[in-house]
């Protein structure tokens, strides 16, 4: 080809392709396009429509690889926040960190959360980030969540649920918030979690 694509094809080994495949349908599926052909992703990917069936015997297996991809760069997001910050610099950090993963899920998560009825693998790895997540959480608010030496559970489970993918999905595509918007209600909604028990804190003023 006049062009180098296909030199540029040969230089690269076996696993830039791969991967090169992986990105690209990431890259389509961020664009809100859930269904891209192989002729598409090839054309993203600077490949042939034959090396996608080369790496990926299947399309489920492009599927799983792209999700486990998908996967690192959310935790690569997570943060080690410490517990003896102030609670409102904890807060602050985390509503960041859930503005940040929410840009990099928006529209992934959606395919995923469908096909991750089907797919027990692609589930088994969604959920492990989940998890890792939802330790982070646990350690930022560790003294918070401790009564009578205790983790209280149950309200782990709704700041998981304040902070997460689901949250900002209605305020941003249902209600048609800013990112700022957005941030604003996550973090009014987890003071009010936070301090329930303790109104007066001073850290709030």
């Amino acid at each position: 080809m006049a062009d180098g694509t296909t030199g540029a094809r040969r230089r690269r080994n076996p696993e830039q392709t791969r991967g090169a495949i992986i990105d690209a349908l990431l890259a389509a599926v961020k664009e809100g396009i859930f269904a891209p052909t192989a002729k598409d992703i090839a054309q993203r990917a600077g490949a042939s429509e034959r090396s996608i069936f080369v790496h990926f015997p299947g399309i489920d297996d492009l599927r799983i690889a792209a999700v486990d991809r998908q996967s690192e760069q959310v935790e690569a997001l997570i943060r080690t926040i410490d517990s003896a910050l102030p609670l409102d610099r904890r807060i602050d950090l985390v509503v960041e960190q859930s503005a940040d993963i929410f840009a990099l899920q928006r529209n992934p998560r959606v395919l995923g959360l469908l096909e991750s009825h089907n797919l027990p693998a692609l589930d088994a790895r969604m959920r492990l980030t989940d998890s890792r997540i939802r330790a982070a959480l646990a350690q930022a608010f560790d003294a918070e969540l401790t009564r009578d030496g205790e983790r209280d559970e149950q309200l782990l489970d709704t700041i998981d649920a304040t902070v997460g993918w689901p949250f900002r999905h209605h305020l941003v595509e249902r209600r048609g918030l800013s990112r700022a918007a957005a941030s604003a209600a996550v973090r009014r909604a987890l003071v009010a979690l936070l301090t329930a028990d303790h109104p007066g804190r001073s850290d709030f003023g």
